[in-house]
């Protein structure tokens, strides 16, 4: 009985697995085929590439992703160096005024002062020299024109050459009243004028 051999594939020879079996069962006869078995040998796995008509499956390929927009990146604005700061300068104290005091009545002013003692002193002082003086200095000129037209006998006596009573108190007029006007300016520069002005000086400062 004829044996079927087997023979390895050596280097450089390719071995069908799946043909060989095939081509030995049909080379068996009939009858062999039904004696003899032949055990089958375990199919030698072998690289899918290796196979005749084998097609590489084409390659997975991954979704196209869009990638995100990159940003732009912005320059940063150029800023100007700041200026120097000066250096501050000393603030001044600030003034404070005092608050306005309220309005002065000069009426009441006028009044309190007319009130006083000193106002009083020289008022008197005042009254006790003009009103006496003044009654003199009238009583002199009535008595010059009375005696003019009641005795013209007697104005026209003479009693220097051509100055007769007349002329002489018609001249004593003129020369009473320098008299009396010097008195009373005597008088109040001596006895007035300096009481006066202090009170005076008094009443502008309250009025202030």
């Amino acid at each position: 009985m004829p044996q079927q051999q087997t023979s390895s594939p050596g280097q450089g020879q390719r071995f069908d697995w799946w043909a060989a079996p095939a081509a030995a069962t049909a080379a068996e006869p009939p009858a062999v085929r039904h004696r003899t078995a032949v055990p089958a040998q375990p199919p030698v796995h072998r690289p899918a590439a290796d196979r005749p008509g084998y097609t590489a499956p084409a390659p997975a390929v991954a979704p196209v992703v869009p990638a995100a927009p990159v940003a732009r990146a912005v320059p940063a604005p150029v800023v100007p160096p700041a200026p120097p700061v000066p250096p501050a300068r000393p603030v001044p104290p600030v003034r404070t005024e005092p608050a306005p005091e309220p309005a002065v009545d000069s009426t009441e002013v006028y009044r309190a002062v007319q009130a006083s003692d000193a106002f009083q002193a020289i008022r008197h002082s005042y009254r006790s020299f003009v009103f006496p003086v003044t009654g003199v200095f009238l009583g002199w000129y009535l008595m010059y024109v009375a005696a003019q037209a009641t005795a013209p006998g007697l104005m026209r006596t003479q009693v220097a050459g051509p100055l007769n009573v007349a002329w002489l108190l018609g001249l004593l007029q003129f020369a009473s009243t320098f008299v009396l006007t010097w008195l009373y300016a005597r008088n109040a520069r001596t006895k007035r004028d300096r009481a006066a002005l202090g009170l005076r000086w008094d009443t502008q400062d309250q009025l202030r």
